[in-house]
């Protein structure tokens, strides 16, 4: 499984993996670093090689779309930072993107549904 670290809110780091959110709680001296799930308290521990180590008692389930939203804030502000156009006109961009991503999803379950059912 892929961890994705990322910079959330104020510089404070997070870090998404198999579907949980944890926050950076510390730097080990060995280079390693301890989170902590931002839902649940449940721990994780990534490596200097990126590898994740993660306690799997969470209290609840994974959900995907928190790794979705930070790569799109993400993506907000490295576009904010590299274009010259409006903040208004990359988030409108961003939005007609998703929008579109998910009418082609809608038609290919539609496609799915319909060949299953055939």
């Amino acid at each position: 499984m892929s961890a994705i670290f990322t910079e959330y809110i104020h510089g404070k780091r997070q870090l998404c993996y198999i579907g949980y959110r944890y926050s950076l709680k510390r730097k080990n001296q060995n280079g390693s670093e301890y989170w902590i799930c931002v839902k649940c308290q449940t721990i994780a521990t990534s490596y200097l090689d990126l590898s994740v180590i993660a306690r799997e008692d969470h209290t609840h389930l994974p959900d995907e779309t928190d790794k979705e939203v930070l790569e799109m804030r993400q993506n907000f502000k490295r576009k904010a930072i590299e274009e010259s156009s409006p903040i208004d006109r990359i988030v409108e961009e961003a939005f007609h993107a998703i929008n579109r991503q998910s009418q082609s999803n809608d038609l290919l379950e539609f496609f799915l549904f319909l060949k299953m059912h055939s």
